[in-house]
């Protein structure tokens, strides 16, 4: 008798066993295609800028700031100019105008210094389009906690969906430091948790060159006008520029960050008007 109770007990067991594994596939499965099929992509071609961003309802989207501004720095104050020319292409392929509504002021700086942008689309999708919903601050992330997002990163001829994991924060916790592949063209993505909820906004890697060699670029941008020699028909000062800004593009350390979401919720809360 004994045995066939163990035995039962392993067959129950082991039943269970598949079934939260089976479980566990089927809500993993349902969280990406629910990333994929909110996210869009964000360009603008006077700025040459492309990035990603995320519907939180059926008008407007959430992005960093930093995709769909050209920011500057002189004499430690930080200038920005919103581009024109925004454009968003949603899953479906189709493109739509859009604007910025989240604009910083002296007042309300949290735009700018948070890094994040709503965006509002000059024409309703001819399609209801997936949204997202954000987090709630009772949805604290650890060390440990699986994420995911997705985005068009570099020259990716379509939309990927990594899987990464939460490994930090900075001391504010207003930075998640994320172990996954972030490249440029991920800003603005969601980066959202187990429940599928937006935890944060990926916002930047953690790589490219050094400062040696980003001081080298300004050098050559500032001292082109003085010729260079040429190799073969090429200059050497600007292969070397070419060089340079190729290893900005593509190093990566398989570290990124992304901005924590209470900041864009905080000021949405504040500004429901921008979403009438």
């Amino acid at each position: 008798m004994p045995n066939i109770i163990t035995k039962y007990f392993r067959i129950v067991l082991a039943f269970l066993v598949l079934l939260l594994a089976v479980t566990a596939n089927a809500q993993d499965s349902s969280i990406i295609d629910l990333s994929r099929a909110s996210t869009v992509k964000l360009i603008s071609k006077s700025g040459n800028s492309s990035g990603s961003g995320f519907f939180i309802d059926s008008q407007h989207i959430l992005t960093c700031f930093h995709v769909i501004a050209k920011l500057s720095i002189e004499d430690k104050t930080v200038h920005w100019s919103v581009y024109s020319d925004l454009q968003a292409i949603l899953p479906s392929g189709e493109i739509i105008d859009a604007t910025v509504v989240s604009l910083p002021t002296q007042t309300h700086l949290a735009p700018l210094v948070m890094d994040f942008a709503l965006v509002t689309l000059k024409a309703p999708p001819s399609k209801l389009p997936t949204t997202l919903a954000l987090a709630t601050d009772n949805e604290a992330l650890k060390v440990g906690d699986d994420v995911l997002f997705s985005g068009y990163p570099l020259a990716t001829p379509g939309m990927v969906t990594p899987r990464g994991m939460v490994s930090g924060f900075d001391s504010s916790e207003s930075l998640i430091f994320v172990q996954a592949s972030i490249n440029k063209g991920n800003s603005g993505g969601a980066l959202l948790n187990s429940k599928g909820h937006v935890v944060g906004l990926v916002s930047m890697r953690e790589g490219g060159i050094s400062r040696g060699l980003s001081e080298l670029n300004s050098y050559i941008d500032k001292n082109t006008h003085h010729g260079s020699v040429q190799i073969m028909g090429v200059g050497a000062l600007q292969a070397t520029k070419a060089i340079i800004q190729t290893l900005d593009e593509y190093i990566s350390t398989g570290i990124g960050y992304a901005r924590s979401v209470k900041y864009a919720r905080e000021y949405l809360d504040t500004h429901k008007e921008q979403l009438k």
